[in-house]
């Protein structure tokens, strides 16, 4: 081993969005940290769509926000156009998506890293030395020692990466940067097992190449909003987000190509994500479909690219061509980068504790697309929790380890460390169990408090929560008021009646910011949802501990999910908490519990 080059508490590899949120995390809690990254000046970069929040997403991003994280911030400042998505459906699934300046959002992710004192520095990681079960560092490709008691990976898809368009193969990592080489080696030595994945991006195209007058234009919400509950909401009236469908010219000069597909020919082996196939993908799966909708964005404010969102590919850049060509108001656009498939390692992360810590080795820990998700956001929650969890342990601390019943954050964590993840994850509103109860609206009120006592949360922070969380108490007061004889939030639960049909009678209402009244206006029509949901789960924490007859037999189950009963018979889990534990669903395990009351089995009473 070379001598020390440097020591720091707390190193990230990586400068993707887990790195930026876990290096901050780490250094607002008073350590001494520094990201070593293949290109310091590539901080926080969006080599996908241009984007931030979506369904499961949103709410994914007002969580890092409640805590004390980044994420939302750098949106709002970066944000050229907001909407809402689910707009005409319940509050469980409405869900923010930003629209943002790439180069302003990570400009401003920088900033805030300069402003928290972590250092960056350019490298290569190639090993991780370890003695006596503990990481001790890092080493570079250059042979630079780099001391430190904890060690977060996020490495995204740089692990053995490479790029895939046609029959070109090269590796690389986004965008023609490198491939990171020699670490998935250096894990498979500390006896980690690693997998491959598969995800891809969508062609550039030259702005003043495009037919604007004939997509149709897709506007912003013409109401002002924000994704921090720290930024005052505003309107954004940007001309920026077009769409178009493609079309059986379209279709049929990708069946023509399907033999030139690497997806097809057997080039790419990685396992794709599902959720957000390629064109040429959901053109072959899909061939009663017409039409696929495509939309189109600008990348940043100065910037003369746009990203055809929907249109991700690996085919050969001449049918790229030809394909983008056949779309409406495309006919004479000129591809600035084409679209591609990169392959990478990563880690299979059944072998996370709940803290994002490696099973097995001490200070090391895994956040972002390294541990098999996709996307922006899922990365950057995974990135605060292990920040936090590291700075905690150097502090003798334990570990934060949300409940599924308590953030978005929680489902994710607890789907990557319980579940083979065999696909790209990704975020859905269905993945949560207890969705009504995590709303985006309300996540401050959820986790301020807990986001304070780890010491994430400002002082300015925690004045704005403590003021919304007055009003909140004010407005469900005002609610108890009766109009009719009846309790205005009792005639809120009819499904026609809404709280503004009570300003006249109540004018304190009208008082009350907008996101209050729309807030205790959810409480109150949707308060029977909520409390069975908060029944169910105190109910799984309550019996947790009940334990499952050896030798159970899951299919005697009536009710019972294909998925928990393979994972109840993969695993055996002894009691109705592990069965949780190992991936089995909320909704399952309360069907078990009521199955195992009938038959009058499972554990005496001392064991709930």
């Amino acid at each position: 081993m070379t001598a020390i080059t440097g020591k720091y508490d707390i190193l990230v590899v990586g400068s993707g969005h887990a790195a930026v949120e876990a290096a901050l995390a780490g250094a607002r809690l008073g350590h001494s940290v520094a990201i070593v990254t293949l290109n310091p000046e590539n901080v926080a970069g969006m080599p996908c769509n241009p984007a931030v929040g979506g369904p499961g997403k949103a709410q994914i991003v007002s969580e890092i926000d409640a805590l004390g994280g980044e994420m939302a911030l750098a949106t709002d400042h970066a944000t050229i156009e907001l909407r809402v998505l689910n707009a005409s459906k319940g509050p469980a699934v409405q869900s923010l998506r930003a629209q943002v300046d790439k180069k302003a959002y990570a400009a401003h992710m920088k900033r805030a890293l300069g402003d928290a004192g972590v250092t960056l520095l350019g490298g290569m990681v190639v090993d991780i030395p370890v003695s006596s079960g503990a990481v001790r560092g890092v080493v570079l490709g250059n042979g630079d020692y780099i001391a430190a008691s904890r060690v977060i990976l996020c490495t995204g898809v740089y692990l053995e990466s490479r790029i895939i368009i046609g029959d070109v193969v090269k590796e690389s990592g986004p965008l023609g940067e490198p491939a990171a080489k020699g670490l998935s080696d250096a894990l498979r030595r500390l006896g980690i097992a690693l997998g491959r994945f598969k995800t891809g991006t969508s062609p550039r195209i030259a702005a003043d190449s495009v037919r604007w007058e004939e997509l149709k234009k897709e506007s912003g919400a013409p109401y002002p909003l924000a994704f921090s509950f720290l930024s005052k909401p505003r309107v954004y009236n940007n001309d920026v987000c077009y769409s178009t469908y493609t079309n059986e010219r379209t279709h049929e000069i990708i069946r023509a190509n399907l033999h030139r597909s690497p997806l097809f020919d057997g080039t790419i082996r990685g396992t794709g994500p599902r959720y957000c196939p390629s064109i040429e993908d959901k053109v072959y799966r899909f061939p009663e479909r017409e039409r696929h909708q495509i939309f189109l964005e600008m990348e940043a404010r100065d910037s003369d690219e746009v990203y055809i969102l929907g249109l991700s590919t690996s085919l050969p850049v001449d049918v790229q061509v030809e394909v983008v060509r056949s779309l409406p108001g495309l006919k004479e656009a000129r591809i600035v980068k084409p679209g591609y498939a990169i392959e990478y390692d990563r880690i299979l992360s059944q072998q996370l504790k709940p803290s994002l810590e490696v099973v097995g080795i001490e200070g090391l820990y895994s956040a972002g697309q390294i541990n098999g998700t996709s996307g922006y956001e899922e990365a950057a929650a995974q990135g605060l929790m292990a920040g936090i969890n590291a700075a905690l342990s150097l502090e003798g601390k334990p570990p934060v380890i949300l409940e599924r019943s308590q953030a978005y954050i929680g489902v994710l964590i607890d789907d990557l460390v319980s579940n083979v993840i065999d696909e790209p994850y990704r975020m859905l509103t269905s993945r949560c169990e207890y969705r009504l109860m995590l709303r985006q609206q309300n996540a401050d009120q959820r986790l301020t408090p807990l986001g304070r006592e780890i010491g994430l949360v400002s002082d300015a922070r925690w004045r704005v929560f403590e003021e919304k969380r007055a009003k909140l108490e004010k407005g469900r007061e005002l609610l108890g008021k009766k109009t009719g004889g009846v309790e205005v939030r009792e005639r809120l639960k009819a499904p026609d009646t809404r709280l503004e049909d009570f300003l006249g009678e109540i004018p304190e209402l009208a008082l009350l910011p907008e996101d209050v009244r729309a807030e205790i206006e959810i409480e109150a029509k949707y308060s029977g949802f909520i409390e069975r949901q908060e029944r169910e789960a105190k109910r799984l924490q309550r019996y947790a501990g009940k334990r499952i007859p050896p030798g159970f037999d899951p299919s005697e189950v009536p009710g019972l999910s294909r998925e928990a009963r393979d994972k109840l018979r993969r695993y055996a889990p002894a009691t109705i908490g592990r069965a949780l534990e190992v991936g089995v669903s909320p909704q399952d395990a309360l069907i078990l519990l009521a199955y195992m009351k009938n038959r009058g089995s499972g554990g005496a009473q001392g064991d709930e």
